[in-house]
């Protein structure tokens, strides 16, 4: 029988270990230490006990602890003799490089079939980019792959590039927050020549610009396999709107497009509803919100709307901009005229 383990408290930590002690290991389905708030040592004490005396098996969650260095080094250690664990998330543990050169080392070492794998938050730097790289090369089970909220900055997106490059597994990856500017997203962009597994790219909180936001686009046209493309917070102003507005004219993937707070006021939406008047047979959702639009811009939007009796549009999202009531009245009849005409219910909020 395999068991879930959920723990809320530093002395039911205790209590279980104490009673697991007494019995041969346990077969654990899920074990959850996830926001205890547990400094190194204590960290360090916990894995040490429950890779003793439980076998992991799926997953294993400590996110939002202090394990920092020293933790990662026993994790490392506890899951080289595993076979079974799927997923480990590790969200907010203040690892750094050190840990997770240690943290690579044991699961490069371990027989586990890793599938989803969360460092985000972790105060890694290219230097520590560089040893997740290496795992990534050699990886064949990865699927779902979160840095996001570090500092790995353009030198690590390069190895993140270069190994996804090799790699033929992971489907979603997450590397927003990371100080990544143009020159990094260049060649995060480059894997999509010939990568048809990448479904989900989340990069938001980068300063890739208008610059980055180019390069990006003109390969998102014709290559990849790209479904949802997350860009908030990117900094790619009203032109980079026009560029990614082009990319949705020929591009036949990208079903979900977030571009909130990046400034696209309202010469970036007309750029936008120009493409939202063609065709296009997959774009379900679009996020503009936080980008200082005003009326001229949710007219556009709406005029496009109305245009394209083929809209596959069903949520967009125009919230926290600067419309007035003239503006949601216009996106409100565009509404209620797409569903007159085609029976499609599109969810605006603003």
């Amino acid at each position: 029988m395999l068991y879930e383990v959920y723990i809320s408290s530093e002395r039911k930590t205790l209590n279980l270990l104490s009673n697991m002690m007494q019995y041969p290991v346990y077969p654990i389905k899920l074990c959850c230490l996830a926001g205890q708030v547990l400094d190194s040592f204590r960290y360090v004490f916990y894995i040490n006990n429950f890779l003793y005396v439980i076998w992991i098996d799926i997953l294993l969650l400590l996110s939002g602890n202090y394990g920092g260095a020293l933790g990662a080094n026993a994790l490392a250690k506890g899951l080289e003799g595993n076979k079974s664990l799927r997923e480990l998330h590790l969200q907010g543990n203040s690892i750094g490089d050190e840990g997770v050169r240690a943290l690579m080392s044991g699961l490069s070492s371990t027989k586990a079939k890793l599938t989803h794998l969360d460092i985000g938050n972790n105060s890694i730097s290219a230097k520590g980019a560089f040893h997740v790289a290496e795992y990534v090369k050699r990886s064949k089970s990865l699927f779902w792959l979160n840095m996001y909220m570090n500092d790995i900055g353009d030198e690590g997106a390069e190895n993140i590039a270069d190994a996804l490059k090799q790699n033929r597994s992971i489907a979603i990856i997450d590397m927003g927050g990371n100080n990544i500017h143009a020159k990094g997203i260049i060649e995060i962009a480059q894997v999509l020549k010939d990568n048809s597994v990448i479904t989900t790219l989340e990069i938001g909180y980068n300063p890739i610009g208008p610059d980055g936001m180019k390069v990006l686009s003109e390969i998102l046209k014709f290559h990849g396999n790209v479904k949802a493309l997350k860009l908030g917070w990117c900094q790619i102003g009203a032109k980079g709107a026009e560029y990614i507005a082009d990319t949705l004219k020929y591009n036949n993937t990208i079903s979900i497009l977030d571009l909130r707070g990046n400034g696209l006021r309202d010469e970036g939406a007309v750029c936008l509803a120009r493409s939202l008047k063609v065709v296009n047979e997959v774009l379900t959702e679009l996020d503009l919100g936080f980008n200082e639009i005003r009326d001229d811009g949710a007219f556009a939007i709406a005029q496009a709307l109305k245009a394209n009796e083929d809209v596959k549009i069903t949520s967009l999202n125009l919230g926290n901009n600067f419309l007035t009531k003239f503006g949601q009245s216009a996106l409100t009849d565009a509404r209620d005229h797409v569903y007159e005409m085609s029976e499609k219910e599109v969810n605006i909020v603003f």
